[in-house]
């Protein structure tokens, strides 16, 4: 299982070296845009593609766009009100804050410096702005956030020497007599990180799938054509490394929940894995944005 774990680990990260090989011979590249939906593995695909592009000797100044979120309701406040998963939009391209971008993004590249805002998420809120220099033309800025691919945003990088990579799970898994859609393993993917990194129990996370899924099938899906470049991100060995930690989150779900019969199914499907350790996992793994890593 260890080995197995670290060849499927492994053809990721080739994959993300490959494309940035290519991304160095793109003459004047200033800007990449990193895109796809939620629990896609854009937090690793972005360390894989900085570290080698600094080894290659270009500076890279990571932007990311949930920064420009305007001000909404704390999520929570709205889990038992009718229609309350409707009401929080960080989804949209009408939730961010797009005027600001724009200047930001013009002060960046003509500049070379800008104030860019930063957003708590657990908040609903703008909490302040850090600077950001670019001093060199050789600087390049990745641009990392579902709204990338959104057709305004794409336009306005578009205007640059720009190059656009989205990623998700481009593959389905079988495991006895169920198969696991991309989507169904990104919402188990997204249970346990919410759960374990930003302290969101199961019921909040199935609360906001709703929403979720429907902005990728009106704002992401329909654009994929905007991007220049794709990354799978499926592994062959997830399934395994969920198990134990869903069958933690999902048996904490309330007493006569709404989102019962949708865990239930979820934690059948999963007993058929065998269950795997996360410590088997490489230090570098697109696994380690999903779970915590116990000291062993």
């Amino acid at each position: 299982a260890i080995e197995y774990i670290g060849r499927c680990e492994a053809g990721f990260h080739d994959s993300v070296v490959r494309l940035t090989d290519r991304l160095l011979t793109i003459p004047g590249l200033r800007l990449i845009g990193l895109t796809g939906p939620t629990c896609a593995g854009k937090t690793t695909a972005a360390a894989i593609l900085i570290s080698k592009l600094k080894e290659a000797g270009r500076r890279v100044h990571l932007v990311s766009v949930d920064d420009f979120f305007l001000d909404q309701p704390h999520g929570r406040n709205l889990m038992n009100e009718p229609g309350g998963e409707h009401r929080l939009d960080f989804d949209s391209i009408d939730a961010l804050d797009f005027p600001l971008f724009s200047n930001c993004l013009s002060e960046l590249m003509n500049k070379g410096k800008s104030s860019i805002p930063r957003y708590n998420l657990g908040e609903g809120r703008r909490v302040g702005f850090v600077d950001l220099e670019v001093p060199d033309e050789s600087d390049v800025i990745l641009i990392e956030g579902i709204q990338v691919i959104y057709p305004r945003i794409s336009a306005l990088l578009h205007q640059y020497v720009y190059h656009s990579i989205y990623i998700d799970v481009n593959e389905c898994l079988s495991l006895g007599e169920h198969t696991f859609a991309p989507q169904e393993i990104r919402l188990m993917r997204r249970l346990v990180r919410d759960y374990y990194f930003r302290s969101s129990e199961a019921e909040f996370t199935f609360f906001l799938w709703h929403s979720v899924r429907a902005n990728e099938d009106n704002n992401i899906y329909p654009h994929l054509d905007l991007c220049e470049s794709r990354l799978n991100s499926c592994m062959g060995y997830e399934i395994g490394m969920l198990r134990p930690h869903l069958e933690t989150i999902l048996s904490q779900l309330p007493e006569g929940s709404s989102y019962a019969p949708r865990a239930q199914e979820i934690l059948q499907s999963v007993r058929q894995a065998q269950p795997l350790s996360p410590l088997w996992l490489p230090h570098d793994a697109l696994y380690r944005e999903f779970i915590p890593i116990p000291k062993s």
